[in-house]
């Protein structure tokens, strides 16, 4: 596992509209810097010993670059040398927005690591167990049971199906793919007139199955005006 190169990607180009105040989740205040660059920070302290890094990007709304750099201000890159930090601007989607992000890497990676920038409490653990199953199995996500029993309902709101909670999980982020596999797979889902919610699914569509390994319940992402009490 220490020889294998990876790229890593934190997007940010959503609209944060869901959390309300009329700033992007990413860039609110948390431990020292900001949520978006303690994320950074994490994946930096996990992954710079143990991996060659060949690309560190983050995705920020286009024309937003300037504030982008800002919340990552805190953001110790001189305790990594080597590591040049890529802004890549993002689209529409979350799917067009990887895909830029993917586009923008020089290197050439194993394995590619897509961690939402909005989750500021993702652990080493998490980290090291989705890159070592990808790097075995090809594709990885980390998934928590969900605690409430989960029900599938239909266009008019009724109960069609009775789902096994033990069969389902709420997948996080890392997601971790060998990289020329994902890319070749996002660059086909570009043409195909489906939207991806993420990753998972282009990779499920073109390339097989994805490893999920146990995922961690304080790995929230940062969505609501309720979830903002977290980073007190």
């Amino acid at each position: 596992m220490t020889h294998s190169k990876i790229a890593i990607i934190i997007t940010a180009a959503g609209s944060s509209t869901r959390i309300g105040g009329g700033k992007k989740k990413e860039y609110l205040p948390y431990n020292k810097g900001t949520v978006l660059s303690n994320c950074a920070e994490t994946f930096l302290e996990t992954c710079y010993d143990l991996f060659e890094i060949t690309d560190f990007i983050v995705t920020c709304p286009d024309g937003g670059f300037e504030e982008c750099r800002n919340a990552l201000d805190s953001l110790h890159l001189l305790f990594y040398p080597g590591i040049e930090l890529t802004i890549c601007a993002g689209d529409s989607t979350r799917q067009k927005s990887v895909y830029n992000a993917l586009r923008a890497v020089e290197g050439n990676p194993d394995i590619v690591l897509i961690h939402d920038g909005a989750r500021p409490f993702v652990t080493k653990e998490v980290i090291l167990s989705s890159i070592e199953a990808a790097i075995e199995f090809g594709a990885s996500v980390p998934g928590v049971t969900p605690t409430d029993t989960q029900k599938e309902i239909d266009e008019e709101g009724f109960i069609c199906r009775h789902l096994v909670r033990n069969n389902l999980v709420a997948v996080q982020t890392p997601q971790c793919f060998e990289f020329n596999r994902l890319f070749e797979a996002h660059k086909k889902a570009r043409k195909d007139g489906h939207e991806y919610t993420d990753d998972t699914e282009i990779w499920g569509a073109y390339c097989g199955r994805v490893k999920v390994i146990p995922g961690d319940i304080n790995n929230i992402k940062i969505t609501y005006p309720a979830d903002l009490e977290k980073l007190l």
